[in-house]
């Protein structure tokens, strides 16, 4: 017989979902470095540079040195050094889901996301974790979903995506999942009600 469920397993992104940053806060760094509007998540995240932190390719340490000469050092201490607030909404939502079915998360992290999610108090929200640093290859690849539905072990067509990036979004829609485009907690919400059986 056939699933009651809505989804059978649910995958979220980290950042931009699960945990913020502040982005009043980077456009100050980025007044205070006379960096233009955007031009410093760009330079770390928008590049090959970016590819390569997010892929394990270099650590955390050479990411920083290789984006001082981008941005300059003060920007690029100052930027890495920020911390994210923890959604507890989204993670309350999360632990309910987990009642029903597995949730995993999905991120485009670095070789120190392990780290960060203990700190965070997270290391235990999630069924399993999927880190592009680990794994070597990032979203919106759809080598990297069709291995967090293998491992959940779910078809990718009854597992739902929630992440923040429109990119991403497509990328597991090519992927054969149902993908959620998150704008916040409210309107996740609503889907989930409207998907429901």
């Amino acid at each position: 017989m056939a699933s009651a469920k809505a989804f059978d397993a649910y995958i979220f992104d980290l950042d931009g979902v699960v945990r913020h940053f502040d982005r009043m806060e980077e456009e100050a760094i980025e007044r205070r470095h006379g960096l233009a509007p955007g031009s410093m998540i760009h330079a770390a995240f928008g590049s090959e540079l970016g590819n390569e932190f997010i892929c394990g390719r270099i650590d955390h340490p050479e990411f920083e040195a290789r984006l001082a000469t981008v941005i300059g050092p003060g920007a690029a201490a100052e930027l890495l050094a920020m911390r994210p607030e923890v959604d507890h909404g989204v993670v309350s939502l999360i632990e309910a889901l987990r009642a029903d079915a597995p949730v995993a998360l999905l991120t485009n992290g670095s070789t120190r996301t392990a780290h960060e999610l203990a700190a965070a108090g997270l290391s235990a929200a999630f069924d399993m974790v999927v880190n592009s640093a680990t794994l070597g290859i990032a979203k919106p690849a759809v080598e990297i979903y069709l291995h967090a539905t293998g491992r959940l072990g779910v078809p990718p067509e009854r597992t739902l995506f929630v992440d923040d990036r429109p990119l991403n979004i497509d990328g597991a829609r090519t992927a054969g999942l149902v993908a959620h485009h998150f704008v916040g907690l409210d309107e996740l919400r609503r889907f989930l009600g409207r998907a429901a059986p």
